[in-house]
């Protein structure tokens, strides 16, 4: 396995290759807005993640992220249904179990930009965040930790 995710237990890997996924569905949980708005929303976490595999090479965190592999076990591993409160709760998981040194802070910035990105496209060409999008990325923001 890559040298920063070696730092964390087996448990809590899984949880850190979980997160992008979590966030993902979390923005887009967090404002309902139909089929056009929710194409928008993933053709944009289809970009950023893109985007993000170069921007962030460097990081063995988010690099692990787009070299794992999910196996038939870890995908059946939890049939607990991901409802928005389940979602926050596991992201706050994410928050309470990254280190602090600047590998796992750029993995909260690149979760961060996802969520942002996401909430951004759903508004369409002007890219308007809605309130309750503001209200989940504020949110977000204090369940991974981030400054401000």
């Amino acid at each position: 396995m890559i040298a920063g995710m070696s730092d964390y237990p087996p448990a809590t890997r899984a949880r850190l290759l979980d997160a992008a996924a979590e966030v993902l569905l979390a923005t887009v949980a967090a404002d309902r807005t139909g089929v056009i708005a929710y194409y928008r929303e993933v053709l944009a976490a289809g970009r950023y993640l893109y985007d993000a595999q170069r921007k962030y090479a460097n990081n063995a965190l988010i690099a692990a992220l787009f070299e794992h592999t999910w196996s038939d076990e870890e995908r059946a591993g939890d049939d607990e249904p991901l409802t928005r409160e389940r979602l926050l709760e596991r992201l706050a998981e994410v928050g309470e179990a990254l280190n602090d040194d600047e590998e796992a802070v750029e993995f909260k910035t690149f979760l961060f930009e996802l969520a942002e990105r996401v909430a951004k496209a759903s508004g369409g060409f002007w890219g308007g965040i809605s309130a309750d999008e503001a209200a989940f990325l504020n949110e977000l923001k204090r369940l991974l930790k981030m400054p401000g």
